[in-house]
């Protein structure tokens, strides 16, 4: 909670009117025009400022919605019935669809995160662990779309990636789920390896997860330091890599699209 801010007084004393020889003499004819001339000239300054700023905006907000070859469109609308379950989504994710560049450029003109693997996988425990394993597959869970990726913030290593589930109910389920598997250790989302997977939730490394629902998918990102010590809850690389992946890139631009094109 915010500390309350005193009102500052200053003391009444102070705010009497000064004596009399303390008082400015009168000020010469001319002066009058002299400031009117001051104020005309920062009124115009500050119309200048005003336009440089709006259009500086205005640049930005259109840059905003760059990634893969750097476009700077506007993300589609999305369409939730289009995506409510596989029934009225039945194509698969595809590789190219998800990840189809090896780099993810959220800004036009900024470093982008370098994608290094990427794996398709009908079978949904490649990626997970545990109890979060069973609860995906109970929910229709075919295929795991996801990548290995260095962020352009401080070369945090991150896997990224798109559950495939039956509907948007068991999507809800699973996210809401999520949080109480992993805070009990029962299960986890696991990453992108040269070791292969991880079998038991003990051996996963020091990570910080996200995801979302998103309709009949379940979107996630898993965030670990280079230097393998422990992501803290406020790092602020991570709130900046979990808000790009999952809540721009995967969602308004992967699976919005996708509801459009239904």
């Amino acid at each position: 909670m915010p500390h309350a801010r005193s009102a500052h007084r200053a003391p009444r004393g102070l705010l009497s009117r000064p004596p009399a020889q303390h008082l400015n003499p009168e000020p010469p004819a001319h002066e009058p025009r002299q400031t009117l001339q001051l104020l005309l000239t920062g009124l115009a300054a500050l119309i200048l400022t005003s336009i440089v700023v709006l259009v500086g905006f205005f640049v930005v907000a259109e840059e905003r919605r760059g990634h893969g070859g750097g476009t700077s469109a506007a993300p589609p609308a999305l369409s939730p019935s289009a995506i409510s379950s596989r029934k009225a989504d039945p194509e698969p994710l595809t590789r190219k669809e998800v990840f189809p560049s090896n780099e993810i450029r959220m800004v036009t003109g900024a470093a982008p995160y370098e994608v290094s693997v990427t794996h398709v996988d009908s079978d949904c425990s490649r990626a997970t662990t545990g109890e979060l394993d069973t609860l995906l597959l109970d929910h229709g869970c075919s295929q795991i779309v996801r990548a290995k990726m260095v962020a352009p913030y401080g070369d945090y290593q991150v896997t990224a990636g798109i559950f495939n589930l039956a509907d948007d109910t068991g999507a809800d389920e699973a996210a809401s789920l999520a949080g109480q598997i992993l805070e009990t250790g029962r299960g986890g989302f696991t990453p992108i390896g040269s070791l292969g997977d991880f079998g038991d939730p003990s051996d996963l490394p020091l990570a910080q997860a996200g995801w979302q629902a998103r309709g009949h998918f379940l979107l996630y990102c898993l965030i670990s330091r280079p230097d393998g010590q422990l992501v803290t809850d406020d790092d602020p690389y991570a709130r900046r890599i979990t808000a790009d992946m999952i809540d721009q890139y995967l969602a308004d631009d992967i699976v919005a699209a996708r509801s459009t094109k239904l």
